[in-house]
């Protein structure tokens, strides 16, 4: 029988999997529109970075980090043993992203939000017993 998940494991979970939604939508609506009407993210913006429109960073963002928030959320859904280290890489790399973004775009109070929510990860998945991995 598989013990309860604890409230910081549930909580870890939502950030996972509610992080990988937000960045699978928002990716994909910015690589379907990359003039970036959908969200109404101005391509003037990417004027310092080596992109001309939304459609890759759009890619990036779906694919890296929706696709890498929830592989890691399904690993912890699973209690893989792999599942502590790669949240932590994830939520530090979020956090790293999200600092290039406000350094070389421009600071959205979005990117605050999802530091901050890349920090929690690092925290909560710190914070989850060693032994709570089975696979």
């Amino acid at each position: 029988m598989t013990p309860r998940r604890s409230r910081a494991e549930r909580t870890l979970l939502g950030l996972e999997f509610g992080t990988a939604a937000a960045a699978l939508g928002g990716g994909i609506l910015l690589a379907v529109r990359p003039d970036g009407a959908f969200l109404h993210a101005d391509p003037h913006v990417l004027r310092r970075t080596p992109f001309t429109d939304w459609r890759l960073p759009g890619l990036l963002l779906a694919a890296g980090c929706g696709g890498g928030y929830l592989a890691t959320g399904l690993l912890q859904l699973r209690r893989h043993r792999a599942a502590r280290p790669l949240a932590v890489a994830a939520g530090a790399g979020l956090v790293g992203l999200e600092v290039w973004e406000t350094a070389v775009i421009e600071f959205q109070p979005l990117e605050a939000l999802f530091a901050v929510v890349g920090a929690a990860v690092v925290v909560l998945a710190l914070r989850l017993p060693p032994g709570a991995a089975t696979g």
